[in-house]
């Protein structure tokens, strides 16, 4: 027999989690159904219920069309709220001086226990989200906006973005399908790393790229990364998840300013 959690709204099994999980797609496209603060309300307690190493994060929401226009992060237009989940040491160093310490550790280390943190809790609160029938799509860019993210929400220092996150519920006339992943043999591994060899890679490739291509990925959101140099030689048809993640990851910065600066000014010690 599954196990049951209920809720007001909905009812959640062991069976179906799996289904929740697996059916899991970015959705781009909202209908202009509000979510409400009682949903608002279960996912974000859904969300904190995530392991921590020291609860190192903050959530801040808005569903202001204005603040998420003024936010150069992705955000799709018909986006109903959207989420900023930042790694937070200010909490943590009050609670340390309410305690009469000082802080003194390694801001590398407790940056890295900060993005387990935050990530942990948006995969939660994704995943409640799913369930109440909302979708979702994480906006991987925050951090180079760190700055603008601090004006618009008053952000302090030693508070930094992780990653963004678009809600809705589905607007059912914009197909999205499930992406592919790469094989399980090769992404998990028993008691040892397996370096894949050339052609393991070429078949962890060919399963995202012929997935991608299949669903016509990159024609329906018409999204290339132009090369800086020289003539496209790819057509739509032909342009694939691996191009696209080299071409993302070998003509240099997105931006000109590296992260590890934005974050020193943002109060950390990363010397």
């Amino acid at each position: 027999m599954s196990d049951v959690v209920e809720t007001k709204n909905i009812q959640i099994t062991s069976d179906n989690i799996f289904e929740i999980i697996n059916n899991r797609r970015s959705i781009r496209k909202f209908t202009e159904k509000p979510i409400t603060d009682d949903v608002l309300e279960k996912i974000l307690g859904a969300g904190i219920r995530a392991p921590f190493a020291a609860q190192l994060y903050s959530i801040v929401y808005t569903r202001d069309p204005e603040k998420m226009k003024k936010l150069k992060i992705g955000t799709y237009s018909s986006t109903q709220l959207l989420m900023i989940f930042f790694v937070d040491f200010r909490k943590i160093e009050m609670i340390i001086n309410q305690r009469n310490y000082n802080y003194d550790y390694d801001d590398g280390m407790l940056l890295w226990l900060g993005l387990q943190d935050a990530s942990l809790v948006a995969e939660n609160l994704i995943l409640a989200s799913e369930a109440y029938g909302l979708g979702s799509v994480l906006l991987g860019t925050a951090p180079l906006q760190a700055d603008l993210i601090a004006e618009v929400f008053n952000i302090p220092s030693r508070v930094f973005p992780v990653v963004g996150l678009c809600l809705g519920y589905p607007d059912t006339s914009f197909e999205t399908d499930v992406r592919p992943r790469y094989p399980l043999k090769y992404t998990a591994f028993e008691d040892s790393y397996a370096d894949l060899s050339e052609q393991e890679i070429q078949e962890c490739m060919k399963s995202m790229d012929k997935g991608y291509i299949t669903q016509g990925y990159y024609i329906k959101l018409q999204a290339k990364v132009p090369l800086k140099k020289g003539k496209d030689p790819i057509g739509y048809d032909k342009y694939s998840w691996s191009e696209h993640q080299s071409r993302k990851y070998s003509q240099g910065s997105w931006k000109k300013e590296p992260l590890l600066a934005i974050l020193k000014r943002h109060g950390f010690n990363l010397d």
